[in-house]
């Protein structure tokens, strides 16, 4: 029974280095690797580039858009501020 509880809680996809955390109406979300799909917040988040530079991103089916690291720009009706990018891992906030 627990192992169906663990299951269910697990609310990302793609692969399993994605994570995100949020306190009140603020969410740290970490994505490794291009392409991927991950729900935050009952709203889907795509990240198709990562970059040394930044991301390019959307949200809720919005056009992509492109953000650099530092920067925040609103996406589909939420706010994202890239801040930092590793190789193929992106860490940003979404409020």
């Amino acid at each position: 029974m627990a192992g169906l509880v663990l299951g269910g809680a697990l609310l990302v996809s793609g692969c399993q280095g994605n994570s995100y955390s949020c306190m009140h109406d603020k969410c740290h979300v970490t994505v490794s690797g291009a392409g991927q799909t991950i729900e935050v917040k009952d709203l889907n988040v795509t990240v198709s580039q990562i970059t040394a530079q930044g991301m390019t991103v959307s949200a809720g089916g919005s056009a992509p858009a492109t953000i650099a690291v530092g920067e925040s720009a609103k996406v589909g009706g939420v706010t994202i501020k890239v801040t930092s990018v590793a190789g193929e891992e992106v860490k940003f906030d979404l409020s």
